[in-house]
């Protein structure tokens, strides 16, 4: 799990590390009798330059990432610098050995960073016991909290990279299911208005082709007109109920009911237990199921009775649309799959339940909410 981060930030943390390495190597170089041409000097002049050019190589090829040269330049560093520590236990070289345990716990995987680790560790706790060195102890000690606290930010960092995907996820569904709910409203508005008009239309035509009424035609005319403006109104509902958070499902179906007979269909309406007003959403719910129903009914049954009937009761309101069939209309005809589909998906996301199928002669749709 890599964390690049920004150009600025690999910047500045390069100028860090870049800093810190001149700081070491101007305190080692500057103290006498630290490095040497001979003996333990030299020993300790080798390993201050392997330990240099390790983090200078891990500075440069990240100094964050989990490629196989950032885990051999940390390697390097961290076994380089704790071989230092035996030859010249000082806190000033202490940060090569320290700071690559801790980059090792918070870029690479558990395997690897615990290998890092585990040899810088052993080494040092081998010098403690065969030097008697408590601060060989100590420099073991650290470096393995320095691992656990690498180990902790990358956790932390997963976690938080764990949370934004699920944030992302949320927001992602969120946006799918408002173009869901943004398509069932345009196929309700636009498309029963659209049949209703067409309906109204294509009678005036068939007037006009027939008798030669101008009076039968205009009729149909201004039946049509008053669809329009009956499409309007219910979209400018539909955004007053979601806004006001409750409505009356009896009166808005009665109206449905009404400008629908108005237009020619054979529909009535009766309403049985005592009424009560919903909360916006569910209310919305059935109101859509109805005219979904009713305009599957004008379009594959025309002239057909249909029967609307609400229920309340003490814990649910039900629906129940019945429309008679013509027998040269399929059962499946009248739903249509996008219909039906849209009358259940919208039920679902208001926690309802919807089933439409035969009744006999009669196509039944049912939908029902608990309020």
């Amino acid at each position: 799990m890599a964390d690049h981060g920004s150009g600025a930030s690999r910047r500045l943390q390069r100028a860090l590390l870049s800093a810190g390495l001149a700081a070491m190597l101007w305190a080692m170089t500057s103290r006498p009798g630290a490095v040497g041409g001979h003996g333990t000097e030299l020993a300790t002049a080798i390993a201050l330059a392997a330990a240099s050019v390790s983090w200078l190589a891990w500075t440069l090829a990240g100094p964050r990432g989990d490629s196989a040269l950032m885990q051999a330049a940390v390697a390097c560093t961290a076994i380089s610098g704790s071989v230092l520590l035996l030859l010249y236990p000082s806190l000033t070289i202490y940060w090569f050995a320290f700071w690559a345990c801790v980059s090792a716990g918070l870029n690479f995987a558990q395997p690897a960073s615990a290998a890092i680790t585990g040899g810088s560790v052993t080494i040092l706790a081998v010098g403690a016991v065969t030097q008697r060195s408590n601060v060989l102890g100590a420099f073991a000690a650290a470096a393995f909290v320095g691992y656990l606290l690498g180990r902790n930010r990358r956790q932390y960092i997963g976690q938080a990279r764990a949370a934004t995907l699920a944030a992302d996820e949320r927001e992602r569904a969120a946006t799918l299911a408002e173009c869901g709910r943004i398509a069932r409203e345009l196929h309700d508005v636009i498309g029963h208005s659209l049949t209703g008009v067409s309906l109204q239309i294509e009678s005036a035509a068939a007037a006009l082709e027939a008798t030669a009424d101008p009076q039968r035609v205009l009729s149909h005319l201004d039946r049509a007109g008053r669809l329009v403006r009956t499409g309007q109104q219910e979209a400018a509902n539909a955004v007053t109920t979601i806004r006001e958070g409750e409505a009356a499902l009896d009166d808005t179906l009665a109206a449905l009911v009404a400008t629908r007979a108005e237009a020619g269909q054979p529909v009535s309406y009766t309403v049985t237990g005592t009424p009560r007003p919903l909360d916006g959403a569910p209310a919305h719910a059935l109101y859509r199921v109805t005219q979904e129903a009713l305009t599957n009914a004008a379009k594959h049954a025309p002239g057909r009775a249909a029967e609307v009937r609400l229920s309340y009761a003490a814990a649910a309101v039900a629906l129940c649309v019945l429309t008679d069939l013509p027998e040269a209309v399929t059962v499946s005809q009248i739903g249509g799959r996008q219909g039906l589909r849209g009358m259940s998906e919208r039920m679902a996301s208001v926690g309802g339940t919807f089933a439409a199928g035969p009744a006999g002669s009669r196509w039944r749709v049912e939908a029902q909410v608990t309020a």
